[in-house]
């Protein structure tokens, strides 16, 4: 959501939606949402967490984030 100005929630779950329409293989990165959460329960999608160190900080100590692979089929 940082890049190009961000998109909406309601864009998010517009993507989401189409995405269960579809009939090949997808995988979406993102961060964790509660949105997503739901949508991978409903449509038994399947999800991966990675926790990654933000290389661009100038800090002495890197914060941390939590990237999130979700997909359509076994990650």
């Amino acid at each position: 959501m940082g890049h190009y100005k961000g998109y909406t929630f309601e864009d998010l779950e517009a993507l989401l939606e189409k995405l269960t329409t579809i009939k090949g293989k997808f995988m979406l990165s993102n961060y964790p949402s509660p949105l997503i959460d739901q949508f991978v329960k409903a449509n038994k999608w399947h999800q991966r967490e990675f926790k990654m160190q933000v290389c661009a900080s100038k800090k002495s100590v890197r914060p941390k984030k939590i990237e999130v692979l979700t997909a359509n089929y076994p990650i």
